[in-house]
């Protein structure tokens, strides 16, 4: 879990921001468009996913807990576009990490709509 810091209110700490992910983080190549509303919006590729959430590589900038529509083109090797609903719940120079309105249910290569899974990048992740 990723702490974003914490902040001073009145002199008061306020509680430290923790991303929360679910499952097991997964390598994802993924193409997408993102879109958090009118001038928020940019092109993208899925880092990795969970059943709880993603990290997109962008450079759109889109504010923290924005909720964002994503249209994921799936892997190369995808045919089909799906459409997802998630929260911002983390940004990062390179990318915004994404919280889904909805878990994912089955298989996120499945799910985002690719054929072939992104193995070749599975020892940048280790099981832990």
């Amino acid at each position: 879990m990723e702490q974003s810091g914490v902040g001073k209110s009145a002199g008061n700490a306020l509680p430290i921001f923790m991303e929360h992910r679910w499952g097991q983080r997964m390598p994802c190549r993924a193409r997408v468009q993102i879109s958090g509303g009118p001038g928020l919006s940019g092109a993208g590729r899925v880092r990795d996913i969970s059943s709880s959430g993603a990290f997109i590589e962008t450079a759109a900038r889109l504010p923290l807990y924005a909720r964002v529509e994503l249209i994921v083109q799936g892997n190369e090797s995808a045919t089909d576009t799906k459409k997802m609903i998630a929260s911002v719940s983390r940004v990062a120079r390179d990318g915004v990490g994404i919280e889904w309105c909805e878990w994912l249910t089955g298989s996120a290569c499945d799910e985002v709509g690719c054929t072939t899974r992104c193995a070749a990048l599975s020892a940048a992740y280790p099981r832990t």
